[in-house]
């Protein structure tokens, strides 16, 4: 151990070091939004709703090492670059899409920790109204008061909660053989031509390689002030998060599936999923269910409307770093403000639940990620951007076109199917 230690103490500290924003970003994909596609889906197709989680993990892995790689290299984040190279208007039209699908991510986060709040009944003598008010106002004070590092902090400790679905997920008494089988090799043969069972599939996809995502970890590695120097350990973080994150999904995909869709349960959301593995699982399990899904509540809410945040910054040319006050980034900080309060009033209606829409919402954001691809390629692709050494080759580059043109397929494919559908 002490000669292993020697030998690799520089590049382990150096990892530690840069560590931050692929985990973050990639775990922060499992926000309650996350959470509730994946619990929605398992309850519907089981462990065949993991279908693609292997190639799942290795494009989101790709995806966010080329971004971070073109963070890095350039010192820009995707909206600067975007608005430099492909002007005002591409940025306007490109971020009226793109605030549309995050804001419901963000509706998603506020109900996720809504209903965390009240599965959990945290504080019992205070009306669960006065909760939420409270615990998203101290997360905006969290955000405009603490550094780039403290913030950082709190959030590599929130996704050590993530770690509560693994137990609910062994207390489900899974058949893991099964599980392994029909998320990794051969899903139910009697889904495949269920146009349905690859609509879900997309939103699987589109909660885990989000849009947001993209462009939150250029932002974050920017507001870092990673150098080229680092890249091998920025690799390495990127592609820890992509595993982890999706360890976790498959993690909750078991808890929900050998307790609700084995018992053929009907479920719409995070929060009556935990309601039905209670009596199945016990207590335990759905405590440890309730408490991941705050955890993911938390994180996604500070994450995504911090993404926001940035792209709106960046493609019009506003200050935007975590770094600065209030004062000199009022834009930045505002925009982040005003996210979290509509999803908050909108949450504050008690028979309003917006998971309901889960699926639909992040099929959206599945079906923006190959626009976000083509800017990737584009920019990554450029040697006048990169550098004749940076630029993406070999596999990583025909991975990331071919995924590209297969998820346009199967988004116009399951578009025209559904329209055929509806009218017949």
């Amino acid at each position: 151990m002490a000669n292993f230690w020697k030998k690799y103490k520089r590049q382990i500290l150096i990892f530690l070091a840069v560590a931050g924003p692929g985990l973050i970003t990639a775990m922060a994909d499992n926000d309650a939004g996350g959470v509730a596609t994946y619990s929605v889906a398992a309850a519907l197709y089981g462990m065949s709703s993991q279908y693609f989680i292997i190639l799942t993990t290795v494009l989101l892995a790709v995806t966010q090492e080329i971004g971070a790689r073109i963070a890095i290299v350039t010192g820009s984040g995707l909206g600067d670059l975007i608005r430099e190279h492909y002007g005002v208007r591409t940025a306007v039209f490109l971020f009226i899409a793109y605030f549309v699908v995050n804001q419901g991510v963000v509706l998603q986060d506020v109900t996720g920790l809504k209903s965390s709040i009240q599965l959990l009944d945290t504080v019992p003598w205070l009306p669960w109204e006065l909760v939420l008010i409270l615990s998203c106002l101290l997360l905006i004070a969290l955000v405009i008061i603490l550094n780039y590092k403290n913030l950082q902090r709190i959030f590599l400790i929130t996704i050590l909660f993530y770690a509560t679905y693994i137990f609910s997920a062994v207390l489900s008494h899974p058949n893991w053989g099964q599980a392994i089988k029909l998320s990794l090799f051969v899903p139910e043969r009697a889904y495949i031509t269920n146009l349905h069972y690859w609509f879900t599939l997309i939103a699987v996809l589109g909660t885990t390689v989000t849009a947001w995502g993209q462009f939150f970890v250029h932002s974050y590695i920017a507001d870092k002030g990673l150098k080229p120097e680092h890249l091998n350990q920025e690799k390495a973080e990127v592609y820890s998060g992509a595993i982890l994150t999706n360890f976790f999904s498959w993690m909750i995909a078991i808890a929900v599936t050998y307790t609700v869709f084995v018992n053929h349960k009907v479920i719409t959301d995070a929060a009556t999923a935990a309601l039905a593995i209670r009596p199945l699982a016990g207590d335990l399990s759905y405590g440890l269910f309730a408490v991941g899904l705050l955890a993911a509540s938390f994180l996604g809410l500070t994450i995504v409307p911090l993404a926001t945040a940035y792209v709106f910054t960046e493609l019009f040319g506003y200050e935007r770093t975590l770094n600065a006050s209030f004062l000199k980034g009022k834009v930045f900080y505002s925009f982040f403000i005003v996210q979290i309060l509509i999803g908050l009033i909108v949450a504050l209606f008690p028979k309003i639940n917006l998971f309901g829409l889960t699926l639909y919402a992040d099929y959206l954001n599945g079906a923006m990620v190959p626009v976000i691809f083509y800017f990737l390629i584009r920019f990554s692709e450029s040697p006048e951007i990169m550098g004749a050494r940076y630029i993406t080759r070999g596999f990583s580059k025909w991975f990331l076109r071919i995924s590209a043109v297969a998820i346009t397929i199967a988004v116009t494919a399951t578009v025209i199917g559904g329209l055929v559908f509806h009218f017949k």
